[in-house]
């Protein structure tokens, strides 16, 4: 998954939307962390499970970071 996300050219619009953005990339992370874990409920347990739990639990770590990344940079910009 790329990420199309850029601090450059933001507005005061923008900025305002930015924690509604931020609240959508946390609730994205959880969403795909949720769907990785219910492979153990739904699969069995054998070395093409854990491979897929692997790809889908960094997909959902990835969206983690940016959304913790964006937030980070919202608080420092407020802070200034």
């Amino acid at each position: 998954m790329t990420s199309t996300t850029s601090s450059a050219g933001f507005s005061t619009e923008d900025e305002d939307d930015e924690p509604a953005r931020i609240n959508a990339l946390f609730y994205e992370a959880d969403r795909l962390e949720e769907i990785a874990y219910r492979l153990f409920d739904e699969s069995s347990r054998n070395a093409a499970m854990w491979e897929h739990f692997n790809q889908a639990k960094a997909v959902a770590d990835a969206k983690r970071t940016e959304a913790y990344q964006a937030f980070m940079q919202l608080r420092r910009r407020s802070r200034s």
